[in-house]
């Protein structure tokens, strides 16, 4: 080779002789690979990220069903108990009402009893306090006319009042203590009545 001579360009040779390969050929191509590889990559993950969002919110309905399922079943033991509670307190007030139906009518059984029973004894003990009061007018009304008969002509009028006057009150406090009894009697009578 001469020393001023210079190589037109051409194609260049490597170390074996051979054609070099232009690398740029070989870079692009292993560069395309690489962005097909990495958006290949970017919509593999793309799509697993929807297919993960979509499993997060199909799990997430069924957490939400699950739970309102719990929540009515919750419901559904809360609503039996009330509605149990209300059976027991209505069988308890039925059970009340009947005892008390059952106590009150003892109850008047046994005050008609007791009244029956405290009338019979109060006429049997009055019975004998009203033959008293007969048996008392009869004696008087035959005192009285025994007297009338008795009573001397001669008397004079002023005696004749005397007597009189003293038969008259004999008559008012015998008649005042009759009152009393009778009003007693009533008084009893009434209380237990009442």
């Amino acid at each position: 080779m001469a020393r001023g001579r210079q190589r037109e360009p051409g194609l260049g040779v490597d170390a074996q002789g051979g054609p070099v390969i232009d690398p740029t050929k070989n870079v692009l191509g292993v560069v395309a690979a690489a962005v097909q590889r990495l958006d290949d990559l970017r919509d593999l993950a793309d799509k697993g990220l929807r297919d993960l969002i979509q499993a997060n919110a199909a799990h997430a309905a069924e957490l939400r069903e699950a739970e309102a399922k719990r929540i009515d079943a919750i419901r559904a033991v809360d609503v039996g108990a009330v509605n149990r509670a209300a059976e027991v307190a209505a069988q308890q007030a039925l059970t009340l009402s009947t005892q008390t139906q059952t106590m009150a009518e003892t109850l008047r059984t046994q005050a008609s009893a007791a009244a029956t029973s405290y009338r019979t004894e109060l006429l049997a003990a009055l019975e004998p306090m009203q033959k008293d009061i007969a048996d008392l007018r009869r004696v008087q009304y035959e005192q009285a006319g025994s007297k009338a008969q008795v009573v001397d002509t001669r008397a004079t009028a002023g005696e004749q009042r005397a007597t009189s006057g003293q038969a008259r009150d004999n008559l008012g406090a015998l008649l005042g203590g009759l009152a009393v009894l009778i009003s007693l009697a009533m008084f009893i009578v009434i209380v237990l009545r009442g």
